[in-house]
């Protein structure tokens, strides 16, 4: 869980400035972006759940490893990119 917040941290502002070019209310997109990563994550952890009990039992090691890795890491990459299109609007501040 370390990783994961000292993960977002540095990720948050690479996002905002590099990815996306906001100028937006940081504070305001900071909350939001925190908002968005515990819901994603509680999400994706639901899915992983279901995956790690059926999937066990049906599936071969080697997809499993490659299902949980496409499940935490695809389907958090693909959600977040549009949200961050929400919560880091490009261009200047209104």
């Amino acid at each position: 869980m370390i990783a994961m917040l000292v993960g977002e941290c540095i990720n948050f502002p690479i996002q905002r400035s590099f990815v996306f070019r906001s100028k937006g209310k940081i504070w305001y997109q900071a909350f939001w972006y925190l908002i968005a990563f515990c819901i994603v994550t509680c999400i994706v952890n639901s899915i992983n759940c279901i995956w790690v009990a059926v999937a066990g039992m049906f599936v071969p090691g080697w997809l499993y490893n490659i299902g949980t890795t496409v499940l935490n890491g695809g389907v958090s990459m693909v959600v977040f990119f549009f949200v961050n299109k929400i919560i880091f609007p490009e261009g200047e501040a209104k």
